[in-house]
């Protein structure tokens, strides 16, 4: 304590050796240098902080907003009864209309059903349409794929496709 007070001491007594115009140029110097300081270390990084979040701010409530939009959906589809056809035979006829419908009626060499399974065989089929109409009967029928192979043919762009498709099982 007494090495602080000692140069605090000395410090009074340089001021008081100061002439009194000497003593006004250090007073407003350490007032500039004070409000400096200040300025950077208090004002300045809350105004760039709030330019920032005034720029941002749009943006995140659009989101927030899209975000509650989607949630709301969510919870709507989730409290719906699961759509779709249930037993086998019906499964069957979805899915000769959903053939009939994409054009593919006159591709296809089998459909089969035993128990949960559908067994479809597509003979000399146009790529692009099937992947599209199976997309589409995967997503319309919630049936699932547990075993596809698709072989090329000899022409561009056509395929023939093996698929089994199982009916999803349905909690109480």
């Amino acid at each position: 304590m007494s090495a602080v007070t000692g140069a605090f001491e000395q410090l009074l007594r340089r001021w008081a050796g100061l002439q009194s115009r000497e003593r006004r140029i250090l007073a407003v110097g350490g007032g500039l240098v004070l409000l400096v300081l200040v300025w950077l270390l208090a004002f300045e990084p809350a105004w760039l902080g709030r330019k920032k979040l005034a720029t941002e701010l749009p943006t995140l409530r659009g989101q927030l907003a899209q975000m509650e939009g989607l949630a709301a959906e969510a919870r709507r589809l989730s409290s719906q009864a699961p759509q779709g056809v249930d037993t086998p035979a019906q499964l069957k006829v979805a899915l000769e209309q959903s053939i009939e419908a994409a054009g593919l009626k006159g591709a296809v060499s089998q459909l089969t059903v035993s128990g949960d399974l559908i067994d479809l065989r597509f003979k000399a089929v146009a790529f692009a349409p099937w992947v599209a109409w199976f997309d589409s009967a995967l997503r319309e029928t919630r049936l699932r794929a547990i075993d596809v192979a698709v072989e090329r043919e000899t022409a561009p762009g056509m395929v023939s496709a093996r698929l089994t498709l199982e009916a999803q099982k349905r909690g109480p």
